[in-house]
């Protein structure tokens, strides 16, 4: 009874200083779970673990920067059923610093410590297909402060041990979002600074939560969006698959409902990097995962990266480069043309031609390489109206 008794006073405490925030900033905050790493050898010896694994919140904010950044009241959740505390920590409900948990240099460096925490608070959400049955949370208080911008920046990093045989061997861990952010805001999750303003903080991880623990099918060792004339590319690379079939490239305007924008085949079973690209045409402001999916049918997600981007009147884009047995040249035109797409080698002789009737709005041309030797060509339109003269690597 007297644990209970000081959990509820240290929740009314949180909530009630939060609640006192002024949350009416027009920053705002995301935060995520990432950088999972596993080691396979139970760390006592003694079982039932079978393994050990960390992860990293992270946070950053939207657009600008916020300067002085004192506290945040955070943690995550996970399946007791698939991962445990060390046996290390002896006091579960209630501690500060809690031996599993390191907090980054930054944060460190601004006087912070993760204090009041408790960490198997018990539970029951479902999201993304995972029920979760305990919650990690406390607050994280700094003396001097740390300026949060939008770039991502390690808050703190959890290890757990698995329980589970095999992958995902510790489950999944989603994080809520802040009062008042999305999706599925918890009440006593905030960020403020010195001055005791708030600011609403949406989660990245918990539409889609982190599987934690083993080796996943395919290793991604880059996944970024970037703004074109034509719209968003997004780039990610693999260094090695197995049993793979595809990716699947998903957009979201509100990180709760996804819409597929595009399909890659994936290699199947490599042991070298591969590199993907896929544009969106449509672009704007949204959230963008990747679905890899197994032959067999399974799937997992990638973590979700923003874009905010533009559709600026600017008509041709090439991808991907270098490229492999097709190259994808999107044309953005105002109007109907008919024209060609030509392509030459490095002496200037034409190899390649392809008719192309492209139509008001975006066009996207499939131009198949194969037959082609690896080197450097350039493709171009006979059309002077269209501004396409690039120049491109083939890969073998």
């Amino acid at each position: 009874m007297k644990t209970k008794i000081t959990l509820s006073l240290l929740c009314t405490a949180v909530i009630f200083a939060f609640s006192a925030l002024n949350i009416s900033s027009a920053q705002v905050c995301e935060w995520r779970l990432g950088n999972e790493t596993y080691n396979n050898t139970d760390p006592d010896g003694a079982g039932p673990a079978t393994g050990s694994v960390t992860f990293t919140l992270q946070v950053h904010t939207v657009s600008g920067t916020i300067p002085d950044v004192t506290a945040m009241s955070t943690g995550y959740n996970y399946q007791s059923s698939k991962a445990m505390l060390p046996t290390t920590i002896t006091n579960c409900e209630l501690t500060s610093n809690p031996s599993n948990v390191t907090v980054s240099a930054a944060f460190l460096a601004g006087g912070y410590a993760y204090l009041s925490v408790n960490q198997c608070s018990p539970i029951n959400v479902t999201t993304g297909g995972e029920t979760f049955d305990k919650r990690a949370i406390g607050t994280l208080e700094g003396s001097t402060g740390v300026v949060l911008t939008t770039a991502w920046v390690d808050a703190f990093t959890v290890t757990l041990w698995t329980l589970g045989a095999t992958y995902p061997n510790g489950g999944y861990v989603s994080i809520n979002s802040g009062e008042g952010g999305t999706p599925s805001p918890f009440n006593t999750y905030s960020i403020s600074d010195a001055p005791a303003n708030g600011y609403l903080v949406n989660s990245l991880t918990f539409n889609t939560p982190l599987p934690i623990g083993g080796v996943l099918p395919v290793q991604f060792t880059k996944f970024e969006t970037k703004c074109t004339n034509t719209g968003t590319l997004i780039s990610w690379a693999t260094a090695q698959e197995s049993n793979s079939s595809s990716f699947e490239i998903e957009r979201s305007t509100n990180g709760n409902n996804w819409v597929n924008v595009g399909s890659i085949e994936a290699a199947g079973n490599s042991a070298s990097e591969k590199a993907y690209q896929q544009v969106d045409l449509n672009g704007g402001n949204a959230f963008y995962r990747i679905k890899q999916v197994d032959k067999d049918g399974g799937f997992v997600y990638t973590a979700i990266e923003r874009a905010n981007c533009t559709s600026k009147n600017i008509s041709t884009l090439i991808y991907p480069v270098p490229a492999y047995d097709v190259l994808n040249v999107v044309i953005k035109s105002d109007r109907a043309v008919r024209t060609q797409l030509q392509v030459y080698d490095i002496q200037g002789k034409l190899v390649k031609t392809v008719d192309a009737n492209v139509q008001n709005g975006n066009n996207n041309f499939r131009i198949n390489l194969s037959g082609l030797a690896a080197g450097e060509y350039l493709i171009r339109s006979n059309d002077a109206h269209l501004e396409l003269n690039k120049i491109f690597t083939i890969a073998r």
